[in-house]
């Protein structure tokens, strides 16, 4: 048996695999749900809206997913699994079919999640306005490219640790900790230059910090609105995802995808790097 066969394997023998799929079912259905209860109070209720809720619900179950693969990639930190696999095979062939494993069957779950979220919101909701499906396919994209960045960022960081806690802890900091330190100290600058009430749409043009963090990479994930996009919203020119409104426009993000680009083969190198110097 082939290497990432086993590892299919393991994901499935253990709690892991089901609870990702289990994540992303519950966004998709919670998406619908809340969507229902929006409808018979508000009125009105689209196919769009509710898929707007899975993507942003969804980052659960990505969150969960980052610990678990970084959780695998730290696999020094079980002293006989890793003999075992040191012993049978390179560090290259483990750390290859760990990701050949991982990072497709996380994309696999959003977008089923996005697609049973899109034909039950077809069935309940308002769909008089359809998605653009050339504007999905470029978000869609897109959204493939951002692994090159949050692949790369999980091999670096479970290289940093032997232990699998602190690689996941690691990890967890700089997703969550560097957006919630930035969006902090964007919302601190601006109370001290009296803009606070600028609306948010606008903080990225007034802010300096949040011009900064434009360039962060997994700004790039912001590109997933467009996989939202409406025929209706492509003659306005506008785009309105989770209650704001912005100009539609392909090169949105396009600092975080220079980044992406730039730093992805750098942290590869650098966990290439950690992982080679190791001995069992």
């Amino acid at each position: 048996m082939t290497l990432w066969k086993a590892e299919l394997i393991h994901l499935f023998r253990s709690w892991r695999g089901w609870i990702l799929i289990g994540v992303y079912v519950v966004a998709s259905l919670l998406a619908s749900i809340v969507g229902y209860f929006i409808e018979r109070s508000a009125g009105s209720f689209t196919h769009t809206e509710a898929i707007d809720i899975y993507i942003t619900a969804s980052w659960v179950g990505f969150l969960i997913f980052l610990g678990i693969v970084v959780s695998s990639l730290a696999f020094d930190s079980n002293k006989d699994a890793s003999i075992f696999l040191r012993t049978r095979f390179s560090m290259k062939q483990v750390l290859f079919a760990k990701i050949l494993v991982y990072f497709p069957f996380a994309s696999i779950l959003f977008f089923l999640g996005f697609f049973l979220t899109l034909i039950i919101g077809v069935l309940l909701f308002d769909s008089s306005d359809p998605l653009n499906w050339n504007w999905f396919m470029w978000g869609f994209l897109l959204e493939l490219v951002a692994g090159i960045f949050y692949v790369p960022l999980m091999l670096f960081t479970s290289s940093v640790f032997r232990g699998s806690v602190a690689s996941v802890l690691l990890t967890l900091a700089v997703m969550i900790g560097i957006p919630a330190i930035g969006g902090t100290l964007v919302t601190v600058e601006l109370l001290m230059r009296g803009l606070i009430e600028t609306p948010l749409v606008e903080w990225e043009t007034v802010s300096y910090v949040a011009q900064v963090l434009i360039w962060w990479p997994a700004s790039l994930s912001d590109t997933q609105a467009f996989l939202t996009v409406t025929e209706s919203e492509i003659t306005e020119g506008m785009i309105n995802f989770f209650g704001q409104t912005f100009e539609l426009d392909a090169h949105f993000r396009w600092k975080s995808l220079v980044t992406t680009v730039i730093f992805g083969p750098i942290l590869t190198l650098l966990a290439w790097h950690r992982y080679s110097r190791r001995e069992i």
